[in-house]
């Protein structure tokens, strides 16, 4: 594998150059570090972000399902756009 296709073969395979995908893997890894900073608080004091940690991964899920990649690199506050529906929802 020439070294260029290491990091072009994957994201090339979402339809995204290098930079994009990295972009959605950063913003994915950003909210997920954030659910379980949110479990982990939870998991100390049970009474707080009782269902933060299982709601960000239901949208982030939602997120991947629908193809709303934007939403996963642009989250804007803590809801994702792609998942306001899913939110309302529920």
């Amino acid at each position: 594998m020439a070294p260029t296709s290491y990091f072009t073969a994957h994201p090339a395979s979402e339809g995204e150059t290098y930079g994009e995908h990295f972009r959605v893997a950063m913003g994915f890894s950003r909210q997920l570090l954030g659910a379980g900073i949110a479990a982990a608080v939870h998991a100390v004091l049970p009474n707080f972000h009782t269902t933060t940690a299982s709601r960000r991964i239901h949208q982030l899920h939602h997120c991947l399902e629908s193809g709303d990649r934007e939403a996963i690199k642009n989250p804007g506050k803590f809801v994702s756009p792609c998942a306001e529906d899913l939110v309302r929802a529920s």
